[in-house]
Parts: structure tokens; sequence; C-alpha cells
């Protein structure tokens, strides 16, 4: 996804790590261990680990098509609570699998850094916002048929500020490192702050002559 054109961030003035809005650290760190994918063959089951029972998670499928011009392209990206029910009926991964060519499947385990609001049974929102944004950030790879079109924002009680961050499988680059959400993008004006009577004292021009 190419950045709008004139525009650059907006200058927060800290670190993203010291910024606070009196409740404590404003953007909430978030990190994404990805696995190795794992081969998904024709009519196999899906290949999950058994390390995989904690509820919450995200997954990237991949394709490596032997007459692609790239590796590790990501396809989908996904959220479930139960991986194993997940997969015994997901028609577009069964479509994937189902491809000339190797399909791959990587796990996001997903680490709130104690953030309770996040944490628990009842994370449905941040789940959902976090796959919301990654599917944003990853672009124009993506088969999912929702939420590409769509500004990513959490519901309520879950903050809206996430600092996320990619570990583990890189996918050849496609995973961002980290993420800042939501980012905040500014269309600088020309800057005429200069004042003309100094500018033309120490330099012999004026400034409309620039």
């Amino acid at each position: 996804m190419a950045a709008p054109r004139q525009f650059k961030p907006a200058d927060y003035g800290y670190d993203v790590e010291e910024l606070g809005n009196g409740n404590g650290q404003l953007f909430k760190p978030v990190s994404i261990e990805w696995s190795l994918p794992r081969t998904w063959d024709v009519g196999m089951r899906a290949p999950i680990d058994d390390e995989y029972l904690e509820p919450g998670y995200l997954y990237a499928i991949t394709r490596n098509h032997h007459s692609a011009k790239t590796r590790d392209t990501i396809v989908y990206v996904g959220i479930t609570s139960n991986l194993d029910a997940r997969f015994k009926n997901h028609p577009k991964a069964r479509e994937f699998a189902d491809m000339r060519g190797p399909t791959g499947l990587s796990i996001g385990k997903i680490d709130f850094h104690g953030y309770k609001s996040a944490m628990g049974k009842n994370n449905r929102a941040a789940l959902e916002g976090l796959e919301h944004i990654l599917i944003w950030a990853i672009g124009p790879t993506l088969y999912n048929d929702r939420k590409q079109l769509s500004l990513p924002k959490f519901r309520p009680p879950v903050a809206q500020s996430w600092h996320i961050t990619n570990t583990g499988y890189r996918f050849a680059g496609r995973m961002p490192r980290e993420i800042i959400y939501p980012w905040m993008l500014i269309k600088p004006g020309r800057d005429r702050s200069v004042k003309k009577r100094l500018y033309k004292k120490f330099t012999g021009f004026p400034i409309d002559e620039l």
C-alpha cells in the first residue's frame, strides 16, 4: 500500500514508549509471534501443533506457487478462538490448500503484555482489531473478503491505540516488523514562517525572490 503523496507522519514529540494519556502508556504494546509456516497439502488436515491450545490466535495463509516471481505471499489473515475447529469449516482456507503448489499455515501467538481489557475470554474485539490492522497493513496480496476497504478500529472498552511488534517468522519481509496504530499523517503547508525583514538583513535577498 503506497503512502499518500505529499503527506508525512505528524511529530508526536516523544518516542512511542514515552507517550502517555493519564492512564498509563498511550500506545499499548502487543506482540505477535509467528510460527514457521507448515505445508498444508491437498486433502490433508490443517497442520496445527498441540501447543496452540489457548483461546485466541491470529493465523496467516501463504502461497508459494512455482511460477510466482516472489515467495511467501500472504494471501489470507484471520483470527480464531479454536484453531482445530476453525479449519474444519473454512471454505476460503480449503480453497487455498487445494490449489496447485505449496500452501503454508502460520500461527500468530498474541501477547498483550498484561493489558487486562484485551485479555481473557472476552477479548474478541481486541482480536478482531488486530486482524483488521494486519489486513490493512499487508494490503493488496490478500484475498480476505472483508475489512480490506474499511478503517480499522476497536470497540470500547478495548484501547484504541496499539504498538504492534511482529516477531518470529518474517514471511520474506512481507510482515511489517512494527505497526503504530492509529498512525497520523499530515500534509504540510508551504512554509512562509521566515520573517522577510530579518531574512533580507542576513542574506541580502528578499524572500519573494526565492
